[in-house]
């Protein structure tokens, strides 16, 4: 069985990479979830929606098949525990610089993701749970283009 990226292409006829926004969100979907999580059909929808306004504000999704390879860097997806329709938007640094810096650079270097990810989320009119400003944003919902 090939890649998504090949069964893309085959199924096709174009370069999954040079798609649309929509496109490129969709085929991120599966493969952005970390830890290979199970998604509900609402966090699916949710997820391409994310994924969606992701991409629009020049971030990398991460990709498991990716990470497989070496590149665990992006923007990750997980379930929200407890919750079937909402999603934790992850930050994924790349896992050999946790390693080779201060705990504390790392993590502010996480903390300053996670906000931009909620502000870039928020003003493009997803109901983020009010949480920490520097804690992972939790996407309950969307309403639609912000600002």
């Amino acid at each position: 069985m090939g890649s998504r990226a090949s069964t893309y292409e085959e199924g096709h006829g174009m370069d999954w990479r040079g798609g649309d926004w929509p496109t490129q969100a969709r085929y991120y979907a599966e493969g952005s979830v970390l830890e290979g999580a199970a998604l509900t059909p609402g966090q699916k929808e949710l997820a391409v929606a994310v994924l969606e306004v992701v991409l629009k504000a020049g971030l990398t999704p991460y990709d498991m098949d990716a990470d497989a390879e070496g590149e665990a860097t992006g923007v990750g997806l997980a379930p929200a525990p407890g919750r079937a329709d909402a999603l934790r938007v992850i930050w994924q640094q790349d896992p050999p610089a946790e390693a080779e810096m201060p705990a504390e650079v790392w993590s502010a270097q996480q903390a300053a993701m996670s906000q931009a990810l909620r502000t870039i989320l928020s003003v493009n009119g997803f109901w983020i749970e009010d949480g920490p400003l520097g804690e992972s944003p939790v996407v309950l919902g969307h309403a639609g283009p912000g600002i």
